[in-house]
């Protein structure tokens, strides 16, 4: 059954009041919420990323400065709950340590509302069995920022020392995805990027591209913090062989 959060009517008051009436009239055209949904390509082993919008280089809108709250409401049993909430975690700190403007903040009640959600879903919230999760944009009511993750057709990994496209990785998979949480399109001027519409399952991919910082900083502020603690979160956390 769809979620009441599913069911409310996406509001384009924002948009018209806000942005240029050609952005407004590509809003208008858009069938449904507007989200980047991430596919296994069998064929040539890679996960691709589609997003369900033309007509504009950029989303045009951005979460409001402050801190942002989310809640995992559900676990694959594929592997420890804990290493899932610590991918999560590990996946929007990859954005947290870039900027100023927001800072994320977990809910573990079941009850308060969030301004996102993430949640692992049956078979029958996706289009077809290949699709491994969908993000949505924010600006488009309660259900910006949300991430669904198909946990019936896929046997996820949370990190990228085991994946294969039988076993995506958990963390890379939501860096990207949150990505788009956060407003970022994709970016096809370099496959380094993070944002980059594929996915090659023979590269571990887990780290930022200097695109990807630049451009995040451009939506909410530069953080500076001393390369040793970039480099130790990326060693640490990110690589980690414990995370498997």
């Amino acid at each position: 059954m769809v979620s009441t959060r599913r069911q409310r009517l996406f509001e384009l008051v924002d948009i018209m009041s806000n942005e240029s009436s050609q952005i407004a009239g590509v809003m208008k055209q858009f069938k449904d919420f507007t989200f980047c949904s991430a596919h296994a390509n069998t064929a040539s082993q890679k996960i691709e990323f589609v997003e369900n919008i033309e007509g504009i280089n950029e989303w045009p809108h951005n979460w409001p400065d402050g801190e942002i709250s989310y809640r995992l409401n559900n676990f694959t049993t594929d592997h420890e709950v804990r290493h899932q909430i610590r991918a999560v975690t590990v996946a929007l700190r990859t954005w947290q340590l870039r900027i100023t403007k927001l800072k994320f903040r977990r809910e573990r009640s079941p009850d308060p509302s969030v301004d996102f959600e993430v949640a692992f879903q049956p078979q029958s919230k996706f289009n077809t069995p290949n699709v491994l999760a969908h993000a949505w944009f924010p600006g488009q009511g309660n259900i910006s920022g949300d991430v669904e993750i198909n946990d019936e057709a896929w046997d996820w990994v949370p990190s990228v020392h085991l994946q294969t496209l039988a076993n995506p990785p958990l963390t890379s998979i939501l860096i990207h995805e949150f990505g788009h949480s956060l407003g970022l399109r994709h970016d096809t001027t370099t496959q380094e990027s993070i944002m980059y519409p594929s996915f090659n399952l023979g590269r571990r991919k887990i780290v930022l591209h200097a695109r990807d910082i630049t451009r995040i900083q451009e939506r909410y502020g530069q953080r500076n913090l001393p390369e040793w603690i970039i480099k130790y979160f990326i060693e640490r956390r990110l690589g980690a062989w414990d995370f498997t």
